[in-house]
């Protein structure tokens, strides 16, 4: 799956990004923070409500800051 080739009797070889016995878990080269999963190649998906950007590092504020204030 994804790009492996079998390169031995049960055992495969994952292309770049891919991992495991069948190549069917991803690798993220930074870990997701916050709860975020893996879910492709360099591909965090984040708990969508609380938390975004390419890590799952930026939080997510449910009303806008005013004043100059920051969701952190």
């Amino acid at each position: 799956a994804n790009g492996g080739t079998c390169s031995a009797p049960n055992t495969c070889t994952c292309a770049t990004g891919w991992n495991g016995a069948t190549c069917t878990a991803p690798v993220c080269s930074v870990a997701c923070a916050n709860g975020g999963t893996c879910s492709a190649p360099n591909t965090c998906s984040c708990r969508s409500n609380e938390w975004s950007g390419a890590t799952c590092n930026t939080p997510v504020c449910s009303t806008a800051c005013a004043n100059g204030g920051t969701c952190s």
